[in-house]
């Protein structure tokens, strides 16, 4: 009980901590700081936007050594970092291994070399569709099965309060494009996802074709969609449908 009280007050303290900070860059420190208290040296803060579907944008902020994150990003790694990719399937935390990168994974030795060898990584889903995640890594010291429990939910607590915190303060990794949809045009568009036709769309609402064709021309150009089934798709994933 004793232990699941210091858990809410540390909890509650930190909250109020998070409302005080007036700039991204405040709370970026009050991050690191939290992070160091778990027994980390570094951390990542990364955002992945949920579209275009190919090359969908990661952004990363931390205190990984600036070669190394350079370097992640010439090399485009964030597109195969399984630590970021297991958040496109479960929200749960994962621990770095040879298991999880791969034993002979350029990438895991590599970050390896730049001091990165026992880490974590703990995923959430943004309101857009899209990925936040939260790294920590150190040198040395493997984390410890009674460690991980700790690690898991005071990560949970701190990345979401990042994430809100952010977001309150406007920083850009929150700011995903804000697309409006006419009432006409969500209802457009759903029955597109459905795989109705432009003339069974005109038949079910009673209007042209021509007027159909005309309201998903402007909603592709909203989307900067080349169709309308990536419009549709588009908008599913965003949650406008």
């Amino acid at each position: 009980m004793e232990k699941q009280q210091d858990f809410v007050h540390w909890w509650n303290d930190l909250r109020m901590e998070m409302l005080k900070q007036q700039e991204s860059a405040q709370v970026f420190a009050l991050l690191e700081q939290e992070v160091r208290h778990l027994g980390f040296g570094f951390y990542a803060y990364a955002v992945r936007h949920s579209i275009p579907f190919t090359r969908p944008k990661t952004e990363i902020y931390g205190s990984y050594p600036q070669p190394w994150m350079e370097h992640y990003h010439q090399q485009n790694y964030a597109a195969i970092d399984p630590s970021i990719l297991n958040g496109l399937r479960s929200t749960e935390m994962v621990v770095w291994s040879d298991a999880l990168f791969g034993k002979g994974s350029r990438l895991w030795g590599e970050a390896r070399e730049w001091g990165l060898r026992v880490g974590a990584t703990l995923p959430i889903r943004t309101p857009d569709g899209g990925l936040s995640l939260l790294s920590v890594a150190r040198e040395s010291t493997a984390i410890s099965i009674t460690e991980r429990e700790e690690i898991r939910l005071r990560l949970r607590c701190i990345i979401d309060l990042v994430t809100s915190r952010l977001a309150e303060l406007g920083h850009p990794s929150t700011q995903a494009e804000q697309l409006e949809l006419s009432p006409r045009e969500r209802e457009i568009l759903q029955w597109t996802a459905d795989g109705k036709s432009s003339g069974e769309i005109g038949l079910i609402l009673g209007i042209s074709v021509n007027t159909v064709n005309f309201h998903l021309k402007v909603i592709q150009k909203k989307f900067g969609a080349t169709n309308k089934t990536l419009a549709a798709a588009y908008a599913a994933v965003l949650g406008l449908i």
